[in-house]
């Protein structure tokens, strides 16, 4: 439920439009069963059970997959195991800015008395903009 992109829930959708693949948020469960997953997710008033084909995308609630902490022994066995370092490699930009410009500045705001509906009602006809 809370993202890095400010609680947007965008990313798990623009990773899964990058990489063109099924995309499911929110998700309390999931199941694996014959190169589909079984993923339950919580919606309004209840749950909802979705089917998709692997491979997906998931945007997983808190709680659905519980933290491993490793024990003392894998910790000192770590230590022993070779560390392969990668090269990075260079990619290019995906997106570019065309134009940027600030928005125009928005007029003031008519203020209408409650008991005068018809006056409201002249000026949503005469002088208000559709954008």
């Amino acid at each position: 439920k809370e993202t890095i992109d400010y609680n947007g829930s965008a990313m798990g959708g623009i990773l899964a439009g990058l990489l063109d693949y099924p995309y499911i948020s929110l998700a309390t469960k999931l199941d694996i069963q014959n190169n589909q997953a079984i993923v339950t997710r919580e919606i309004e008033g209840g749950e909802e059970i979705c089917e998709a084909p692997l491979p997906l995308v998931i945007s997983a609630q808190k709680g659905m997959a519980e933290a491993r902490i490793p024990n003392m022994r894998g910790i000192m066995a770590a230590r022993t195991k070779p560390l392969h370092v990668l090269e990075p490699v260079s990619s290019s930009n995906l997106t570019s800015i065309k134009q940027y410009h600030l928005p125009t500045a928005k007029s003031g705001v008519k203020l209408i008395p409650a008991d005068q509906p018809e006056e409201l009602v002249r000026l949503l006809h005469e002088e208000a903009k559709v954008i």
